[in-house]
């Protein structure tokens, strides 16, 4: 298969009390389109700051990254923002859902920004019933419980069907049954093409994994 995402000698380096600290080290990562890769390791080995950059968030201190074959770094931060609402999904660590709009209407402002379906209200009611909330459709953020927050979270990400996927913790506060759906879907969507990267600890995603990478102080190793 093609090339989804591919990394050429990424760096990230921080000043932390005028000391230079280098987070993550020569990193080379190709992910092809079809494959879902989870990367694992301890707290702090610099998982986040690895897909903060696969998911043009954050830039990397040096190096290249590619998306379908394009560059996407070095470039600017509009041309990324634009290129990630078209083309990546992202589930963050910390769920940023809009306090104010309804599970549905968070679902709903993703397929607006973007235009990519005619049909946008049908689309997130399809995407909500896909994560199985769609009895939860009228409810606010603060009347989900953290894992369905979770799910609406992963719903704004593939509702504009993405090429690439990148969650972080996706299956963080949800219960075992929870984690088991949401891992067949991870699964089904790169089977369905995409490119999907996630950082876990969860041994339903890992065993639906076709890559299983572990980073170890800023060291991504991947068999």
């Amino acid at each position: 298969m093609a090339s989804c995402i591919r990394t050429v000698n990424i760096t990230k380096s921080y000043v932390i009390n005028g000391k230079k600290v280098k987070v993550l080290k020569e990193t080379n990562l190709e992910v092809e389109c079809g494959q879902l890769v989870s990367i694992v390791g301890p707290s702090g080995a610099g998982k986040s700051t690895l897909l903060n950059i696969l998911s043009t968030i954050d830039s990397p201190s040096k190096g290249r990254v590619e998306h379908l074959g394009v560059t996407v770094y070095p470039r600017g931060e509009d041309w990324r923002a634009k290129w990630r609402r078209d083309h990546v999904g992202v589930v963050l660590q910390f769920i940023f859902l809009v306090p104010t709009l309804t599970a549905y209407e968070n679902v709903l402002l993703a397929l607006e920004l973007s235009k990519k379906f005619k049909d946008r209200v049908r689309r997130a009611l399809k995407i909500l019933e896909t994560v199985g909330l769609i009895d939860k459709a009228d409810r606010y953020p603060s009347e989900l419980s953290g894992g369905e927050q979770q799910r609406v979270a992963l719903a704004r990400a593939i509702a504009n069907d993405p090429e690439i996927i990148i969650a972080d913790e996706p299956l963080s506060n949800l219960d075992r049954q929870n984690r088991i759906m949401l891992s067949k879907l991870l699964r089904k969507l790169a089977d369905e093409g995409k490119a999907v990267v996630v950082t876990t600890h969860e041994d339903e995603l890992v065993r639906v994994s076709d890559i299983v990478c572990e980073m170890k102080r800023g060291e991504l190793n991947c068999p």
